[in-house]
């Protein structure tokens, strides 16, 4: 049976879409201070005793996209990602620039 052009278009898209995902977890992954930003947020979460659910409400998004943020299942989140999160378990996100020497 052959397949319609748009059905078509829609699978490789799908692929396309799945390979690009798996790209940027594994940068993510490979991103240590990304590792260390993410594990910071995640201590401050767990310091003032707040579930997954409780960020997720508080930053107007679902507990499975606060999920996949911690785990880093996610392609780099935005800065303004990092700052609600944050904001919503009473911390704050501060950005420096340092001399690399």
């Amino acid at each position: 049976m052959p397949v319609s052009p748009v059905a078509l278009a829609h699978a490789l898209a799908a692929i396309a879409h799945a390979r690009r995902s798996r790209r940027n977890a594994r940068a993510l992954r490979n991103d240590r201070t990304l590792q260390t930003l993410v594990t910071d947020l995640v201590a401050a979460r767990t310091a003032v005793g707040m579930s997954q659910r409780e960020v997720a409400e508080r930053m107007w998004t679902t507990k499975s996209a606060v999920s996949r943020l911690e785990s880093g299942r996610v392609a780099r989140p935005t800065l303004d990602t990092i700052e609600k999160y944050a904001l919503a378990v009473g911390a704050r996100v501060e950005i420096r620039v340092r001399s690399a020497r």
